[in-house]
């Protein structure tokens, strides 16, 4: 029994032994700027100059150049939304407020993620036929300037609901009540009031 130990500790001195002689390989840094074969220049010379668009091919994926769409838009189509006005006929003698309810639904087979900048999931604005902005919901609604996420899974609905005043409405002229979702342009969905006095 002895002497199987001494064999095993020799064997392992002699593996020790073994790798503090093993060949010390160049790390990244060394390897990128060690001397080319013909002396010429360093390794990093000679391959930075094979793509001269390398730049472009390693830009962040999260910023947006101009003229796409946002990173997730192809998963956003999967969603489908709608709008529903309580009371739908609008009176302003007897109206002073309409609820705006907006239901969002994955119809999509993936989940949808979605980033916001801020607290504020949803935006509902009220709009003359001109296009002119007279109320904004998120005016007087608190907002945190901290980053948030949403995931819509398959066949999931999400339901959201503003309430809109009526006081810069005027009767008989025509308004558009719209909702959207910031920083994603083709999720909106609007309807036309026409309140009567």
């Amino acid at each position: 029994m002895k002497m199987l130990c001494l064999v095993l500790c020799a064997a392992g001195l002699a593996s020790l032994h073994a790798d503090d002689t093993a060949p010390v390989k160049p790390g990244f840094w060394k390897r990128t700027f060690q001397k080319t074969k013909d002396g010429v220049g360093t390794v990093w010379d000679a391959t930075k100059g094979v793509g001269k668009k390398t730049a472009d091919v390693v830009a962040s994926p999260f910023v947006k150049k101009r003229g796409q769409e946002p990173r997730d838009s192809a998963g956003a189509r999967s969603l489908a939304m709608s709008m529903k006005l309580e009371p739908a006929k609008v009176r302003l003698a007897d109206t002073r407020v309409i609820e705006v309810t907006v239901t969002v639904a994955n119809s999509g087979k993936t989940p949808v993620h979605l980033e916001f900048p801020s607290s504020l999931r949803m935006e509902v604005i009220v709009k003359t036929a001109g296009g002119k902005i007279v109320s904004r919901w998120s005016d007087d609604q608190p907002i945190e300037k901290e980053p948030s996420v949403m995931l819509i899974n398959p066949r999931e609905r999400l339901e959201y609901s503003a309430k809109i005043s009526t006081r810069e409405m005027t009767g008989g002229e025509t308004f558009e009540i719209e909702a959207y979702f910031p920083g994603y342009e083709q999720m909106r969905v609007s309807r036309t009031v026409v309140p009567e006095r």
